[in-house]
């Protein structure tokens, strides 16, 4: 946490090097985040430029309450949101099967593994904004209940409230879609 106030110190005294640091650090992070909310690489990557652009333009109004991670996974989801709000399109495109198979898998193994992931995505997608973004925080990116409460805006009963309904929603969904494939 100390590294990442001096990055901040840094481009606040005018080096943009501690700016970069900072997306290096979380750059990966942000862009899955994205990704798992938005579900498409192109859009999450554009999503990610504006995060960042947004974070770059109101870094001094960061008043340090809060680790950095925070507050910009805060922008990171509120972005997503706007960009999916501007869409009208709470349910992603159908993501291809890109990366589906490793050097190490068979064919078979690679596809499986794809077609997992896509009607994981796909799930995912259909759930509500409020509730896929406290289930991605939480069990994708591992962040505690205290810190969604944070990024979200809202109480940690509420955060845990959204991710139990995700789950939910997410194993019913899984479910008819596992069903429909026997």
């Amino acid at each position: 946490m100390n590294e990442d106030f001096d990055y901040i110190d840094q481009f606040l005294s005018g080096q943009d090097k501690g700016f970069e640091m900072l997306v290096r650090k979380y750059q990966d992070r942000a862009l899955n985040i994205i990704y798992s909310l938005v579900g498409r690489d192109m859009d999450s990557e554009d999503i990610a430029q504006e995060a960042f652009l947004k974070v770059y333009h109101s870094l001094n109004s960061f008043r340090r309450r809060c680790m950095f991670s925070t507050w910009l996974y805060r922008i990171v989801v509120n972005t997503a949101y706007d960009f999916l709000r501007k869409r009208k399109n709470l349910v992603s495109d159908k993501p291809a099967l890109e990366s589906a198979c490793s050097v190490s898998d068979g064919p078979r193994e690679g596809i499986l593994r794809g077609e997992t992931q896509v009607l994981i995505r796909d799930a995912l997608a259909s759930i509500p904004f409020q509730f896929r973004s406290a289930v991605v925080l939480k069990d994708m990116e591992g962040l505690s209940y205290d810190e969604i409460s944070v990024i979200l805006r809202c109480s940690i009963g509420t955060v845990e409230s959204r991710i139990y309904r995700a789950r939910q929603l997410l194993k019913n969904k899984l479910s008819r879609l596992q069903g429909d494939l026997r």
